[in-house]
C-alpha cells in the first residue's frame, strides 16, 4: 500500500482551516498538468502603497501581468483570480497573440469549494485559448486592496512553470513596511532595493528565473513551508501628519482581531438556558466544562463559513446554537459563551495550525488560520477545539499541538503555547492470544485506541448509519479480507470521549499457516502497517507531513501445538532515527511465541533530505514482514 493511501485518514484535518485560506495559498485556479505544453514566459506583479484622497485611507494598488506560452499543441486553460470584500478588481485585459481578445468575457462568481458552506471569496474567471505552438495569451489585472493589512503573502512560484517572474513592492517613505523573505536559498532569485525620487519611495524588487510549478501533492506541508515567497507586514503610516497604526506589534494584531469579537452581542438568556440544560445535575466545574465541550462537539456541525472581513469575525454564539452549524470561529465562540454562563473563565484564542510556518513573532493576518477556546482552570490553560470531534480535554490534535496561541485578555494579548504531544498520546494497541488450528490461526483479539487514533476511528464510525456501524467496523478490522473472519465483536461505547476505545472479537484467520512436509510456516502479523510504503523520490517534489505522531503497537502470543517444536524465528528488527522508529522482537517461552511490534512517528515533518533514510527503513521493515516462523512436527 502506498504511504499516501495508508495515512490519508488524517488528511481530513487539513480541511478545517476556516479563516481566509486565500491568504495562505493563491487561489489562481489553473489546471495543473504534468506536461510542459503551457508555461509562463513572464510574470510581473507590482504592489504600490497609495493614499486614496477620496476615501482618506491607505490602499494598495496591485497590477498583475501574466504571459502564457504554448510550447506544443493547441490547447485552452482555465484562468481565475481571487478577491474578497477587502479587494476590488478594477480592470481585466486579455490579449491573445498580440490582439485584444474582446470576445472573452470574464465572469465574476463566489468561490464554491466542497468544504465551504458559504464564502465571501469571489473569483474572476475565463478560458484562455492557445491556437498553435508558440501562441501567447496574456492577462493583465488591476486590483485595489482597500486595507494594507490584507497584503500578506506573495509567492514567487506559480501554478505553471515560469521562465521569469518579477515582484515589485513600492513603499513610499510615509509608509512603514517590513518584508520577510522565505525559502530563497538555492533558488535563482535576486533581491534589489532602490529609491524612486519621483515617488519618494523605496522600491523592492524580487526577480526569479526558472522556478518549477507549484504542485498540489498529497500529504505535503502547507505552501508557506516549502515555496519561496515574501511576507509583507504593514506596520504604520504617517501621510501628511495623518497617522495610522496597522500591525506594528503583536498587540496591534491582537487588538484588531479582538475588536471584531467585541462587536458581537450574545443572547445571554438563550445561552444561559442552554448551559443550565447541558450541565443539569453537574456540580463539579471541570465536569461542567467537559459536558459543554462535548455538547458542542456532538451537536454543532462544522462548516467553514467565510462572511465579512474575509472570515475573521466570529458568528454570534446563539446563532450557531440555533442553526446547529458553524465554522471554527463560531464553534469557539459558542463554547466560550456557554462556559461563561457556567461561571468559568473561558476565552477565545487565535492560533496558526501547522499548515502555516509563522507564529505571532510576525504580526500578520497570516499568523492565524484557526480559532479555538481556552479555559483557565486551576491555574492551567485547557485548550478546547470543538472542530475535533471525539477529542477529550487535554488531548491535542497534531495540527495545533505545540503551536503558539494568542489568548483573549482584554486590551492586551496573552501569548502561550498549546502543549506538545508525542506518539504516546496516540497509542493504537493490538493484543492477540492465538493458537494454531490446522491451516488457520484462531483466538481472541483486543484493539485499544487512544488520542487521535481513537478520535479518528470514532469520527469515521459515527459518520456511518447506525444500522451499518457493526458491518462498517468489521470491514475496517478485516480490511475486507475474506480469510480474516471475526465474530462476537464487542466495543466500549462508540460515543464515549473519555478514556480509551476498545474493540474485542474472536478471530479465525484462515490460510495463515502453510505447510511443506513436516514443517509449517506461520505469518504472525496480519496488519503490516507501512508495508511497502516507500516514497517515490523520482516523482515526489515536496517534503512530507504525517497527519499525527502515530504509535502502532502489536503484542501477539501464539501457542504452538505440543506435537511441534520451533525451528526458526526471524531476527529482531531495530531501527531508530529522530523522526521515527521501527522495533520488532520475537521471543519463545516453552511452546509460546511472543511477537511484539512498535512503529512510532516522532516527527510528523519528513524533509526530502530524509526520504532515503525513510525508504531504507521501509525496505527493511517490508522484508521483515516476509519472514515467517517455522515449526516442525516432532
Amino acid at each position: 500500500m502506498k504511504l499516501q493511501v495508508q495515512i490519508c485518514s488524517h488528511a481530513r484535518r487539513l480541511l478545517r482551516l476556516s479563516i481566509c485560506l486565500f491568504l495562505y495559498y493563491p487561489l489562481s485556479i489553473h489546471a495543473q498538468k504534468n506536461d510542459d505544453n503551457i508555461e509562463l514566459a513572464n510574470v510581473d506583479e507590482t504592489y504600490e502603497f497609495q493614499y486614496d484622497i477620496r476615501q482618506k485611507q491607505i490602499t494598495v494598488k496591485e497590477t498583475l501581468h501574466k504571459d502564457f506560452i504554448c510550447n506544443g499543441f493547441r490547447s485552452a486553460i482555465p484562468f481565475s483570480e481571487s478577491y474578497n470584500g477587502q479587494e476590488e478588481i478594477k480592470d481585466v485585459t486579455i490579449v491573445v497573440d498580440g490582439k485584444k481578445a474582446r470576445s472573452i468575457e470574464p465572469s465574476y462568481d463566489y468561490l464554491n469549494i466542497d468544504e465551504y458552506f458559504y464564502s465571501d471569496l469571489k473569483i474572476c474567471h475565463f478560458t484562455l485559448p492557445f491556437t498553435r505552438q508558440g501562441s501567447h495569451s496574456e492577462v493583465t489585472i488591476e486590483k485595489e486592496i482597500k486595507d494594507p493589512r490584507y497584503l500578506t503573502t506573495v509567492y514567487l512560484t506559480e501554478d505553471y512553470p515560469e521562465k521569469h517572474k518579477r515582484v515589485t513592492v513600492i513603499v513610499p517613505r510615509w509608509m512603514d513596511v517590513e518584508i520577510h523573505t522565505f525559502h530563497f536559498e538555492g533558488q535563482q532569485i535576486k533581491t534589489e532595493k532602490t529609491y524612486n525620487k519621483d515617488k519618494d519611495a523605496d522600491v523592492y524588487v524580487y526577480t526569479a528565473t526558472g522556478l518549477p510549478a507549484m504542485k498540489s501533492v498529497t500529504m505535503s506541508p502547507g505552501p508557506t513551508w516549502i515555496y519561496p515567497h515574501i511576507l509583507v507586514r504593514s506596520k504604520a503610516a504617517n501621510y501628511n501628519g495623518e497617522k495610522n497604526v496597522y500591525f506594528n506589534t503583536t498587540n496591534d494584531l491582537y487588538r484588531w482581531c479582538h475588536n471584531l469579537a467585541t462587536q458581537l452581542h450574545p443572547d445571554t438568556a438563550a445561552l444561559g438556558a442552554k448551559a443550565r440544560e447541558i450541565t443539569a445535575g453537574i456540580t463539579d466545574p471541570f465536569a461542567r466544562m467537559k459536558a459543554i465541550f462535548y455538547w458542542v462537539e456532538e451537536n454543532i456541525r462544522y462548516i467553514a463559513f467565510e462572511d465579512g472581513l474575509a472570515g475573521f469575525k466570529p458568528d454570534e454564539a446563539h446563532e450557531v446554537m440555533r442553526k446547529k452549524y458553524g465554522d471554527c470561529k463560531g464553534m469557539a465562540n459558542l463554547t466560550k459563551e456557554l462556559l461563561l454562563r457556567c461561571g468559568l473563565d473561558a476565552r477565545l484564542c487565535w492560533v496558526g495550525t501547522n499548515h502555516i510556518m509563522y507564529d505571532h513573532s510576525i504580526a500578520s493576518l497570516n499568523a492565524d488560520n484557526h480559532m479555538i477556546c481556552a479555559l483557565n482552570y486551576n491555574n492551567k490553560w485547557w485548550f478546547l477545539d470543538a472542530t475535533e470531534k471525539y477529542m477529550q480535554p487535554g488531548i491535542y490534535a497534531e495540527r495545533i499541538a505545540g503551536r503558539q496561541v494568542m489568548i483573549e485578555n482584554e486590551d492586551n494579548c496573552l501569548l502561550a503555547n498549546i502543549p506538545e504531544v508525542g506518539p504516546d498520546q496516540n497509542v493504537r494497541l493490538f493484543k492477540e492470544s492465538l493458537t494454531i488450528d490446522g491451516t488457520s490461526i484462531s483466538g481472541k483479539v483486543k484493539y485499544q485506541y487512544n488520542g487521535e487514533s481513537k478520535s479518528d476511528l470514532l469520527y469515521t464510525v459515527n459518520l456511518t448509519k447506525k444500522d451499518r456501524v457493526q458491518t462498517a467496523l468489521e470491514n475496517y478490522i478485516t480490511n475486507n479480507n475474506r480469510h480474516y473472519k471475526i465474530s462476537n465483536v464487542s466495543t466500549s461505547p462508540l460515543d464515549q470521549r473519555d478514556g480509551n476505545l476498545e474493540v474485542a472479537f474472536d478471530l479465525l484467520y484462515q490460510d495463515a499457516v502453510s505447510s511443506f512436509g513436516k514443517e509449517i510456516y506461520i505469518d504472525i502479523d496480519y496488519n503490516k502497517e507501512f508495508n511497502n510504503a516507500v516514497i517515490d523520490t523520482a516523482k515526489r517534489t515536496t517534503d512530507f507531513r504525517f497527519g499525527t505522531k502515530s504509535n502502532y503497537i502489536t503484542e501477539t502470543e501464539l501457542i504452538i501445538p505440543n506435537s511441534y517444536k520451533i525451528v526458526t524465528l526471524p531476527e529482531d528488527l531495530h531501527i531508530t532515527t529522530p523522526n521515527f522508529s521501527f522495533d520488532i522482537t520475537y521471543k519463545t517461552t516453552g511452546n509460546k511465541i511472543s511477537y511484539r511490534k512498535q512503529l512510532k512517528i516522532n516527527n510528523t515533518y519528513l524533509a526530502k533530505a530524509k526520504f532515503g533514510e525513510w525508504n531504507n527503513a521501509i525496505t527493511a521493515l517490508s522484508k521483515k514482514y516476509l519472514d515467517q516462523i517455522t515449526v516442525s512436527q516432532q
